[in-house]
């Protein structure tokens, strides 16, 4: 007989009291078979490094995003790893295997507090000693911000060689010219001894002339020079100085004890004297309010030491001096423009020409001379292709970079870990006793469907016959009927712990040999 009637909580908790040990023993396996693999597997854990880039420009969220998937290139190389595994003493057999484990333990990601700085990032490892976890990523981070050093002067090498080598030409010419000023104008070593006197001067002359003008226009290329730089300085200044008001407003000032003491007592003491003032129309010459006055002055003349100690504080932070470094380079940069600028207008407006020397007629001289101009001549060649050659080379890291190039700085060392963070023991072997509930629930329901459609109570004669039950019956057992069921009790309860003993060993082994706790864990 199908029963249509409504069944109640209390008939399911009853259903469940009968079924004890199917809603028990799923859970009690499932959990300690949980707890007997997650024994096997080792406590990770991670330490964490905060580094920030500076300056970052750009779309922010795009360019660290690119910039953290070139620095995890960097230090998960396997150069890196071997020599971090060198230097910490790490297993290395099997090295490829070694070596894969600890790039899927090196994590790189942005800073998740919101109020962080934006272009501010983590590096993480994991390792089963804290103390490893925290030697490694302290590595990682050191190698990160060297390498982001050594870009920054390899990059910055090159041109400075070549500048280095102008300044030793320049240097060159300037002695020749101040000991021969004839060869100012010179062009060729044949015009020297195959010209007279009177065309070697004209010649010479003219060529003064266009020595004159090309110094006028190197000094233009000077002032083109020196504008650029100063652009670029002020572009650096101004994220610089962001990075500084952004301190001054995150000044730890207001999280100083004693500053919020002194607001406290100040704003009491601003009331107590307002009352006096106001409601019982004291004079601001009386000694009550005189004493408050002298009071408030006082927590006054506190509160701005206070805020004198947090500004120094915040002007001796390494962004301030960089920030006052930039300025004093600014205003060396302005200076340098003004000088080449009044040097540009007095040669437009008194071009010089220095008269040429007269030359002797001696063979002995002419052949000096020769050789002079020859090696005067050479040397402007090779300044114009050394300067010609910077140019380009700092066109192209202008075009490369788009500005100067960023440089990597820790915010926070990397921690020592208290607490493993993998596996999380807890959380698994609570769901594994809720998954065990879940199907000792669904067990105890099957066994319980024949029950249901059966008549199982008075309630369901009661229902059923649609007429009011005047008594019920209760069973009543013998003796041998009770040592039965006792008999039957026990000989379920052995044969129950037995059965959840073997399920236990085997699901244990299963999970072990499977590995899905470590799979899931690393998820």
């Amino acid at each position: 007989m199908n029963s249509r009637r409504h069944r109640h909580l209390s008939d399911y908790s009853r259903a469940l009291r009968r079924h004890k040990l199917a809603l028990l023993i799923p859970a009690s396996v499932l959990a300690i078979a949980t707890a007997v693999a997650l024994r096997e597997l080792p406590s990770m854990y991670e330490s964490k490094a905060s580094l920030a880039i500076t300056p970052l420009k750009g779309d922010g969220a795009n360019e660290l995003a690119g910039r953290l998937q070139g620095f995890r290139q960097q230090v998960t190389s396997r150069e890196a790893l071997e020599a971090v595994i060198s230097k910490h003493k790490l297993p290395r057999e099997p090295l490829e295997s070694v070596i894969s484990q600890m790039r899927e333990r090196i994590l790189i990601e942005p800073e998740a507090d919101p109020y962080s700085r934006p272009e501010a990032f983590n590096i993480s490892y994991r390792a089963t000693d804290p103390e490893t976890a925290r030697n490694v990523t302290d590595d990682l981070a050191g190698r990160l911000a060297a390498q982001s050093s050594n870009e920054s002067s390899s990059s910055n090498s090159e041109p400075e060689a070549l500048r280095k080598r102008a300044a030793d030409i320049s240097i060159q010419l300037r002695e020749l010219e101040e000991k021969n000023p004839w060869l100012v104008g010179s062009r060729s070593a044949l015009s020297i001894g195959t010209l007279s006197q009177p065309a070697r001067s004209s010649a010479l002359s003219a060529e003064a002339m266009r020595a004159q003008q090309m110094s006028i226009e190197s000094l233009k290329d000077q002032q083109y020079k020196i504008q650029q730089q100063l652009a670029d300085v002020d572009r650096r200044i101004t994220t610089q100085r962001q990075i500084v008001e952004q301190q001054k407003k995150n000044s730890t000032l207001r999280d100083n004890p004693t500053y919020a003491v002194l607001i406290a007592k100040r704003t009491e003491l601003q009331g107590q004297r307002d009352t006096l003032i106001n409601r019982q129309e004291l004079t601001d010459k009386h000694p009550r309010v005189l004493t408050i006055n002298d009071q408030i002055a006082a927590i006054n003349r506190q509160i701005e030491e206070l805020r004198q100690q947090d500004s120094a504080v915040v002007t001796q932070s390494p962004e301030a001096r960089e920030l006052a470094a930039l300025e004093s380079e600014r205003n060396r940069l302005k200076i340098d423009l003004e000088v080449a600028g009044r040097e540009l207008v007095r040669r437009a407006v008194n071009p010089t020409v220095q008269a040429p020397a007269p030359e002797t007629t001696s063979g002995r001289r002419d052949a000096m001379g020769s050789k002079l101009a020859q090696e005067y001549l050479a040397l402007r060649r090779s300044y114009k292709e050394v300067t010609s050659n910077l140019q380009d080379t700092e066109a192209k890291l202008k075009l490369a970079d788009g500005a100067s190039l960023a440089q990597l700085r820790v915010l926070e060392p990397a921690n020592l870990p208290e607490r493993p963070v993998s596996p999380n023991r807890l959380l698994f072997i609570s769901v594994a006793a809720a998954v065990g509930l879940a199907l000792g629930a669904a067990f105890a329901s099957f066994a319980e469907a024949g029950r249901f459609k059966s008549l199982q109570g008075d309630r369901d004669v009661e229902h059923y016959t649609r007429l009011p039950l005047l008594a019920a019956l209760p069973r009543t057992a013998t003796a041998t009927e009770r040592r039965h069921d006792r008999l039957r009790a026990r000989v379920r309860l052995a044969c129950a712990t037995a059965i959840s003993v073997l399920a236990t060993l085997a699901l244990a082994k299963i999970l072990i040999v499977s590995d899905i706790l470590a799979l899931l864990a690393k998820n």
